[in-house]
């Protein structure tokens, strides 16, 4: 869900908060639509005419992964998105 922090119609900057769920299997046998990875958090994009929309998210991992021990928990993340129009 994203939300202009102001009310201004040309406002450029946006709040969001999301929860995401996913995993991949190795094929079709392996399939469990209830074995999934949890994650929430939020986020805030700017757009910049010059670079596109700049984002920075904060997420919190809920499940363990095997094998992966700092694969849960919190983690930032950096996005640059350029449109193609």
């Amino acid at each position: 869900m994203r939300y202009p922090i102001s009310l201004n119609p040309s406002s450029t900057i946006y709040a969001q908060a999301f929860f995401e769920a996913g995993n991949s299997w190795a094929g079709s046998v392996d399939f469990n639509p209830f074995n999934v990875r949890r994650a929430a958090g939020f986020g805030l994009r700017v757009f910049l005419p010059m670079f596109g929309m700049l984002g920075l998210d904060w997420a919190y991992g809920f499940d363990q992964i095997p094998g992966i021990p700092d694969a849960n928990g919190s983690h930032f993340h950096f996005s640059l998105n350029q449109s193609l129009d």
